[in-house]
Parts: C-alpha cells; sequence; structure tokens
C-alpha cells in the first residue's frame, strides 16, 4: 500500500494516473479523499483509460481521512485488503491531510468489526508530492520584518515534507537552476532522510514508489510520536548533509516584548525551529512555536502542570512517568526548550540573543506589555 499526500494542486492525481498507465498485470485499488462533497479527482480517474474493469475505486468525500472520515478510510482499506481482488492499494489523500496521521490510522486502526488492518495488508510507502513553485512563494525567506502570520497550508506543507519515505519535487520545469538548487537545500534541512527525486508531471519510476518496503512503523510512528517531545535531541552534525542543530533549554521565561523584538531579527541560517515556550505574563499557558523558512507560529497549546491544582498534579505523576525526570522544585514542568536546524548557524550569538530575551529578577512586565496577549483566551 502506498499513501500519496502533497498539498492542493501538488501533482497527486497526476502521479495516480501515471501509475496506472504503469500497472502492467497489477489490478489496483484506488482510495480518493476529497473534502468536497464532489470528488473531481474520482470522475479524472475513472475516465482514465488505463483504469480498467479489474481495478476498484473508493471515493471518500466531504471530509479529511485524517479527521472526520478515518473510520471510513480504515473500512475501506480492510475491505480492498480483505476482498483479494487487488494486487496494490493506492491512497491520495485530499491537500490538507497530515500523512503521520494517516499512517497511524492505517498501521494501528481496525474496522468497524474490530479486525486490524495490519492482520490483512501493510503500509509500505509514504509519498509526498511537494509543488516546488508553492513551496518558493511561501515558505522562502523573504525581506524586511519577520512574518508571524504562519498560515495553516504552511503547516501542512511542513508536515508532509518531514513525514515521509519518497520525496517527489514536482514542477520543476517552473523554476530557474538557481531556484532548484535552493529548494533543494531546504527541503533537504526539513526532510534530510526520505528518497529525493526530481519529477516533471509526477512522472517516476514505479519501483520508486511502489513496494518500495521503506516505511518502517517502529522507527518512523516512534520518532514522529515524539517530534514535540525535545528531550531526545542533543547537539549534532549530519555529516551527510551538513545540518547542524542544538536545543536551547532554559528554565526562566522571556520577557514577551524582547522576544517578539528578536523575532523580527531572525537569523536566515535557521532552517526550522519548534519547541515550547513560557512566557512571564501567562505563566498557566503552554506557547508552542513552529516555524520554517518564512512562516512562523506562536499559539498558546494547553497549560503547564504545575498551574493546576495540587491534586491534578499528583495525578499526573501517575499518568506521566517522565514528568519526574523534568519537574523542577521551584517551576514544576515550566521550561524554555527550542530545537534549532539549519546550515552555518551561529550558535553563540542565537544562544546569547535568546538570554538577552528572559526576564530579569529586577523588571516587572504586565500582560499589556505582551504583544502575544491577543492568543491569550
Amino acid at each position: 500500500m502506498t499513501v500519496i499526500s502533497g498539498y492542493l494542486g501538488a501533482g497527486k492525481t497526476t502521479l495516480i494516473l501515471h501509475l496506472l498507465k504503469c500497472k502492467e498485470h497489477r489490478r489496483v485499488g484506488i482510495i480518493v479523499n476529497d473534502l468536497a462533497a464532489v470528488n473531481v479527482d474520482e470522475k479524472m480517474i475513472e475516465k482514465n483509460p488505463y483504469f480498467s474493469q479489474a481495478d476498484r475505486l473508493i471515493a471518500l468525500t466531504n471530509g479529511s481521512i485524517s479527521g472526520n472520515l478515518r473510520q471510513r478510510l480504515v473500512d475501506a482499506v480492510y475491505d480492498l485488503a480483505a476482498s483479494g481482488d487487488v494486487d496494490l492499494i493506492l491512497i491520495e489523500s485530499s491537500g490538507i491531510v497530515q500523512p503521520d496521521m494517516v499512517a497511524k490510522f492505517i498501521s494501528r486502526g481496525k474496522n468497524t468489526d474490530g479486525r486490524r488492518l495490519s492482520d490483512s495488508c501493510r503500509l509500505d510507502t509514504n509519498v509526498t508530492i511537494v509543488d516546488g513553485f508553492r513551496v518558493l512563494q511561501q515558505l522562502m525567506p523573504g525581506v524586511g520584518e519577520y512574518n508571524q502570520d504562519f498560515t495553516q497550508s504552511n503547516q501542512l506543507i511542513i508536515n508532509q515534507i518531514e513525514f515521509c519515505d519518497v520525496l517527489l519535487f514536482n514542477k520543476t520545469d517552473l523554476l530557474t537552476n538557481e531556484q532548484q538548487l535552493y529548494l533543494k537545500k531546504f527541503i533537504r534541512q526539513l526532510q534530510p532522510w526520505a528518497k529525493f527525486l526530481e519529477t516533471r508531471f509526477a512522472v517516476v519510476p514505479v519501483s520508486k514508489v511502489v513496494n518500495t518496503r521503506l516505511f518502517d512503523e517502529k522507527t518512523e510512528l516512534k520518532d514522529y510520536d515524539r517530534s514535540d517531545d525535545l528531550s531526545h535531541f542533543s547537539e549534532h552534525h549530519d555529516l551527510k548533509f551538513g545540518i547542524e542543530s542544538f536545543v536551547y533549554r532554559r528554565r526562566r521565561p522571556f520577557n514577551p516584548k524582547r522576544f517578539n523584538d528578536w523575532l523580527d531579527q531572525w537569523p536566515p541560517e535557521i532552517t526550522r525551529c519548534k519547541g515550547v515556550m513560557w512566557l512571564i505574563t501567562q505563566p498557566e499557558r503552554v506557547f508552542n512555536i513552529s516555524q520554517s523558512g518564512r512562516a512562523m507560529d506562536i499559539i498558546p497549546s494547553g497549560y503547564w502542570i504545575a498551574s493546576m491544582k495540587e491534586w491534578e498534579i499528583k495525578k499526573m505523576f501517575t499518568v506521566r512517568k517522565h514528568l519526574r525526570e523534568i519537574w523542577d522544585e521551584r517551576f514544576g514542568d515550566r521550561m524554555i526548550e527550542l530545537v534549532f536546524i539549519g546550515q552555518n548557524m551561529d550558535k553563540e550569538t542565537i544562544i546569547h540573543d535568546l538570554d538577552a530575551c528572559l526576564m530579569r529578577e529586577d523588571e516587572v512586565v504586565t500582560l499589556r506589555d505582551d504583544p502575544f496577549r491577543l492568543t491569550h483566551h
């Protein structure tokens, strides 16, 4: 089974049609997801001359297979696999689907009768198609003040790039050679492990995206489950791609105004930053930060356990075994923990500048001085 992801217009259906053309004697089962009530991709596939009577097509419409349609997805995959009528299953996600969620549902899901999908089929390859021109428009570092209007589409594109076994760099004919080189370097910093293929019109050898045996559930889902837990990150240098990373950890909160000012001076060498943030003006809130290229998202994402009632804290200690390892007598689980990934980063300067954003003992800051206060609700 191959899952095909990619943002709207990246070339997913084009890849499906190409694989149908090159299927040889395989019987192909295709599941197509569309947010709309009418599935245009379904009609394109049905009308394709290479879609034969031996092939099967299931359309999941009016929702997302990583959301409200996930059980229907699991049931559809199980029915195709259990029928014995197909040799290969292709899943085309809608443009807003998170591929890691789909991989979880397929690898760990059960149909409505309680039967595991893993007993009848195997997720083989996660393919992400990247529209090079769109990435250039949306994620490349720009000029002037740093962009904090990190849109949902930016985050989806990043998620799709970061979680895949094969990455198809599509629509390269729309880019100059210089733009291609720059984008390849940028994408490789986000995703150094996947097989990387440059394509035009999503034309790729079938063997590169089907029956590759590249997906490793234990490794990939475990690593991705921990992607928001930065405790496993350490300073390292990836020799193959020259990628550097380091983790900034502090047990003091940021002065939100100084940190916001620093964002406007964001070092362009930082390709990716993600983690959790503690602001002195909103001591109960956990803030998530996620950056890629010129896109930035800083949003509240729950509460520090230390801000809960005493009985709730005790309960959390029994539920979350790792809590004792990170708990501080004074601050509890409150901390700043940010991982930075990039090339030629001036680590010492970044750390120095971030330390300058920390609260000092002799200063007082109110919520009125907090540029992030609009997100306080």
